[in-house]
Order: C-alpha cells, then structure tokens, then sequence
C-alpha cells in the first residue's frame, strides 16, 4: 500500500511556495492521491520530518520547495535504517528558485506535469553524495547530497545570497549573484586528492563534485555528469583573472567550458580538499560549512519518482 507524505517549505522562493500550496494540494488531488502533509518551520526541520514519515510508515515522500529542501528530505532518509530506507521512494514538485536538481533529471517543473509523474509513481535508483567537512564551529559533520557540491565560490556566493534579497528572482538573480561573487572573490590554495592520488595543488577558483550538471540556478558545470553512474565529475577551475572568467561565463551555462585552458574534469569515487584558508563549502545550494571536505558517492542508493 502507497502511503503519501508532503514535505512543503512554505518560504521556498521567496514565500511563493507556500502561497502556491493550496493549488499544488488540489492538482494533486485531481490526480486521486491521497496524502498527509506538513510544513516545515525551521532550517533542519525538513530532515526531521523526512526521517518521521518513513518511521511511521510512509512510503512515497515528495519534497515540496527548491533544492535545499530536497537536500534535507534525502538526510532524512539516511537517519532511518536501511530496510525502512529501502521499501521508500522520493519524489520532487520544484518550487524553488534555482530548481538544478530537477534539471539534471529532467524533471518537469509544470505542476500539473509534476503531480502526474507522482501519481504515476515510476522509479529510478540514484547515486547520492556522503560529504565530511568542517561546520563554522569547527566541529565535524556528516551529510548526504544529490546534485552538487563544491568549495570556493560557489560556497562564497551563496554564502553572500543569504543577505541579498531574491525579488529579481530566478536566473537574474543568480546571474548577478554569480557576477558580483567573481568580481569579490579571492582565489585560494587548496589540494585535491581523487581516489587517493594528488590532482591539484595549487590556487583555485572552484572545486566542484558533480552527481549531478546543474548548479548556480542553471550552471551546466558538469555537464557529463551521470546520476546513477557510481562515480562524481570533479570540475576544477585553476586560478584565472577574473575578467576571463566573466568573459567566459556564458559557455558555463551552455555547458561547453570544459576545453578552456585551466578547467579541468576528472572522475572519481571520492576525494579529499584541504586548505591553509577556510574554504566555503556549498551543497545543494546550502552553505553549512567549510574545508576540509572528504566527498565521496554512493551507488544507486535512493529510489526518485521520475
């Protein structure tokens, strides 16, 4: 027996989400679902919830909110057991700003569309990220993730995004985000050690572990990223003057960077990034911590409705 249970995130974009709810709730229901919901009321209290629905028997959890809700329903996953983690599936209804997970699936971001993919219930097992790294407190955590994370700027810029407001919305905001953070950033010393052999040693701008392609709200940085292949792309942008890095910014989203001299790919199960500065950490569009980070990947572990 099905069992359904909504995680919503009523601050996601914004607000918007929770202003939308109400309509999700009765398209789902034109599709003859029945379901319990709940709306999250802090940072963190998504996981909670998602670990609490699976311990009471739900089956079919859908995150309902944008990429950093998703990231804390799947954590959830990973505090229950392994048979109660096996006999469930996760579904997505994107309703944040940045939506990149959805886009690495290919998922529809209609709604209609979306609660027709739910009730159809087909699956697909995906890999999902384990990351080590060090919280601002400097203790350490362990944490799960399904599209993409990195250190440098990226974790610097959501880092600023906090105390920027998103009325812009969508692809202007990040843009500009994306442009200011280039423009402030200061490239740092790191090393990376992929599958226990030394890659990089040296100042980067960006060191990236991708699941998935897209981040930065439509990013293509690692754009031969595979979900369910057991392996990350590792996209590593060496130190460039940042005028080359804006004037080469629009081959990021179209996904056609990665012959620019400085930017390499590789391949891995797992690597480890240190660094004599306190690097930003970013994670599904969430910033909780900073170097040093230990990323590795865990086959086909999390079944998504797809």
């Amino acid at each position: 027996m099905q069992k359904y249970f909504f995680i919503v995130n009523p601050v996601s974009s914004y607000g918007k989400t929770g202003k939308r709810w109400q309509r999700i709730k009765e398209q789902l229901e034109a599709e003859g679902l029945s379901f319990a919901h709940e709306l999250t009321r802090e940072p963190g209290h998504a996981a909670d919830l998602s670990r609490d629905a699976l311990r009471n028997g739900y089956n079919i959890l859908v995150s309902v909110g944008g990429d950093g809700t998703l990231n804390e329903v799947v954590n959830g996953f990973f505090a229950v057991d392994q048979e109660t983690r096996e006999r469930a599936s996760l579904g997505v209804i994107s309703t944040g700003t940045g939506g990149d997970f959805v886009r690495s699936l290919q998922l529809p971001r209609d709604i209609p569309e979306a609660a027709q993919r739910i009730a159809r219930g087909q699956v697909r097992r995906l890999d999902i990220g384990l990351i080590n790294f060090a919280r601002h407190d400097g203790e350490t955590e362990q944490r799960y993730f399904c599209n993409i994370a990195d250190v440098g700027l990226g974790g610097f810029m959501v880092s600023r995004a906090r105390h920027n407001s998103r009325v812009l919305g969508g692809l202007l905001f990040f843009l500009l985000s994306t442009i200011g953070s280039i423009i402030l950033y200061r490239n740092q010393d790191l090393s990376a050690v992929i599958d226990d052999c030394i890659r990089w040693r040296g100042k980067a701008v960006v060191f990236v572990a991708g699941n998935g392609q897209y981040f930065g709200g439509g990013m293509r940085i690692t754009p031969l990223a595979i979900l369910d292949d057991g392996l990350l792309d590792f996209l590593l942008i060496k130190d460039m003057p940042k005028l080359r890095l804006l004037a080469n910014l629009y081959r990021v989203y179209r996904g056609n960077h990665l012959k620019i001299a400085g930017v390499e790919l590789f391949r891995g199960k797992k690597v480890r990034i240190e660094s004599p500065a306190d690097i930003l950490l970013e994670m599904d569009g969430e910033q909780p911590g900073k170097t040093p980070v230990e990323i590795g990947i865990l086959p086909k572990a999390l079944r998504f409705i797809v």
